[in-house]
């Protein structure tokens, strides 16, 4: 079974946000309309683009941000789309929102007058109250509110940036998670409510430590490079690759060193994590000259085996070729009629008893338009 089949969500998303969270609905079975402004959504341009030659149809982010939905165009500048906006609004289960309602003059509570138990998941950069709420935010302006950016980095360079939109997925996730609660309480009480879920806060959640800190008085950490916490948590490089290190109790870090070849990197100066820390420099430098002949899989596989949580920093063609996520079956091959066939991510998660699937490419620009604004997308 497929846990949100029958589903009708209405996505006025423009960004990452609102449609990572309409995706995660639509993989698990919800049937996803996507409006889309007469020009596209803005993903359409973002890329990345095959041979990096622009085409609204060939959009890397839209075409995994969007598969399985299905599309219409609606002109802000025109009454009757509007007003056609506001009918398939009313009439969905759910409307997966990050401005447009706002700026179309179309509020939660009109829409909940004519459907009571409508959800409205509402997705914002900075939150819909505060001081903020107006501004802007795109993932810099988020990685700086949130401190995460305070920690990346050298410390004598300037920090680095932490890729590109992780906090609007993070509020995506949340949000589709508050979506699933809502949805279950108006099934039971006939009510909706509305699920608001700002991309700051998410970033916050999840590495809240340079906020915390801050509210006791506590100065900020400086930046460490490849370190989180001294050696025992960092990144290293080996022969062929990097891998990544959280090895910070003396038993995982002696198995550590039996398999690099020196376990006498387990004693006298660096016999407990204070010590490793106190003495980070020349540790790292030991521990570097012994992994630089040997092969992220080779350590990363010989660490595993031991428990020890060791892992490989894996290159998109490590993803592609990786062993355990072909034996999941975790890459999708799904046809798109312009794009071609390509390989797209798996589920993020499994739920016990419930199906996931991609449905279907991205669809075309305004592909559905007839059958659903035209035509009209009743109950």
């Amino acid at each position: 079974m497929s846990v949100m089949a029958g589903l009708r969500v209405l996505e006025t998303a423009s960004w990452v946000a609102g449609q990572y969270c309409g995706k995660l609905l639509a993989d698990h079975g919800g049937d996803v309309l996507k409006v889309e402004p007469p020009e596209g959504d803005p993903t359409r341009r973002a890329g990345p683009f095959p041979g990096e030659t622009p085409d609204p149809e060939r959009s890397g982010l839209f075409l995994h941000l969007n598969a399985g939905k299905r599309s219409c165009v609606i002109d802000s500048t025109c009454d009757a789309d509007l007003e056609a906006l506001r009918k398939m609004a009313a009439s969905a289960d759910v409307v997966v929102d990050d401005g447009l309602l706002a700026a179309a003059g179309i509020d939660y509570e009109s829409l909940r007058s004519q459907n009571p138990a409508l959800v409205l998941v509402s997705l914002s950069g900075f939150g819909d109250d505060g001081p903020y709420r107006d501004f802007r935010a795109n993932d810099f302006a988020i990685y700086a509110a949130s401190g995460w950016i305070a920690a990346m980095g050298r410390p004598d360079e300037p920090p680095v940036y932490p890729g590109r939109d992780y906090p609007f997925y993070i509020a995506a996730l949340y949000a589709a998670f508050g979506t699933t609660i809502a949805l279950y309480h108006a099934r039971r009480s006939g009510r909706g409510q509305r699920v608001g879920v700002s991309a700051l806060d998410a970033a916050i959640s999840v590495d809240f430590y340079e906020t915390t800190s801050h509210s006791f008085g506590v100065p900020l950490r400086q930046r460490h490079g490849s370190r989180i916490s001294g050696v025992s948590s960092s990144l290293q490089p080996c022969r062929d690759g990097w891998i990544a290190l959280t090895v910070n109790v003396n038993s995982a870090w002696d198995a550590f060193c039996d398999v690099i070849g020196a376990p006498e990197l387990a004693t006298g100066p660096f016999a407990t994590p204070q010590l490793r820390l106190a003495n980070a420099d020349a540790l790292e430098a030991r521990v570097r000259e012994k992994l630089s002949t040997l092969a992220v899989a080779d350590v990363v596989e010989a660490c595993q085996a031991r428990h020890v949580a060791v892992a490989p920093v894996a290159t998109v063609a490590d993803l592609l070729d990786s062993r355990q996520l072909r034996a999941r079956d975790w890459w999708q091959r799904v046809a798109h009629p312009v794009a071609g066939t390509l390989q797209h991510p798996g589920p993020p998660f499994r739920l016990q008893k419930a199906q996931w699937r991609i449905p279907g490419p991205a669809p075309l620009l305004g592909q559905d338009q007839d059958s659903l604004v035209t035509n009209g997308w009743s109950r």
